[in-house]
């Protein structure tokens, strides 16, 4: 079921093959025990991709977070991801609310860490979550190809910005390092890392990364609505400690943090 401007539509009259054409601006949601996770980080963040799109619309009438229960109800959702998406076409404004797929990372992979790749591309306005099917359809093929989880994305400073559908975080000492805004996306996760690394006195440094400076570092981890916060085994060639004493605080931080919000 798609709830469509509201009203329920079945699956078979809907293509997200529509929102490729135009701006969609949207929001993924994570589900948990019948709840929205962090919802009003996701509130927040879609707001913020709307103002930055110079698009003149009060987000307050849009009332998301009652389209969200909404479609939680109906559909009965326990665990999944649920898609917002606002397409803008010169005749007006569309809404789109609807389950996706979603693949969580198995208990062993926030033990043993994820390998990854790096691609040289970059997205435009990196603060707005809108959809760029080019660069989702690059990105799926690379790893399904390379057998990887996630493709950390490259721009033309030879520097990591983020993954192509997480932030990316890097550990050197008793310091984390994270590109700044605006080269990322504000995510969701990634102000969670940051506000709990503000409250434990864990230094941050906002800096990108550049390729050059990978073995300099100890650990890596990225964040994002599926894998909350996941440590990297490898990055193209360069292995990093999956184990290591910070990244392990700040994982345990995170998922204390989680508990309390269910």
């Amino acid at each position: 079921m798609i709830l469509f401007n509201n009203q329920p539509i079945s699956n078979d009259k809907f293509s997200e093959e529509i929102l490729n054409h135009g701006l969609s601006i949207y929001e993924v949601c994570r589900v948990f025990r019948g709840k929205v996770i962090f919802l009003d980080d996701n509130l927040s963040r879609l707001a913020n991709s709307i103002k930055k799109s110079g698009v003149h619309l009060d987000f307050s009438t849009l009332g998301v977070e009652n389209k969200l229960n909404r479609l939680i109800q109906l559909e009965h959702i326990k665990e999944g991801n649920i898609k917002y998406v606002l397409r803008l076409t010169p005749s007006g404004v569309d809404e789109y609310v609807y389950q996706i797929p979603h693949s969580y990372p198995p208990e062993e992979a926030y033990e043993q860490g994820v390998d990854t790749v790096t691609l040289r591309a970059m997205r435009e306005n990196a603060e707005v979550k809108y959809i760029n099917s080019n660069l989702r359809e690059t990105t799926n093929a690379i790893i399904k190809e390379k057998n990887v989880y996630e493709v950390l994305l490259v721009d033309d400073d030879d520097c990591i910005t983020e993954g192509s559908r997480s932030n990316v975080f890097f550990v050197q000492g008793d310091t984390l390092r994270t590109a700044p805004l605006p080269y990322v996306l504000p995510g969701t996760s990634r102000k969670r890392v940051l506000a709990l690394c503000e409250k434990d006195h864990i230094p941050v440094i906002e800096r990108k990364v550049n390729l050059r400076e990978l073995s300099s570092f100890d650990a890596a981890f990225i964040t994002g609505t599926s894998p909350l916060v996941l440590p990297i085994r490898r990055i193209d060639d360069q292995l990093f400690n999956p184990s290591h004493p910070l990244l392990k605080r700040v994982m345990d931080a995170y998922f204390q943090l989680l508990e309390h919000h269910i």
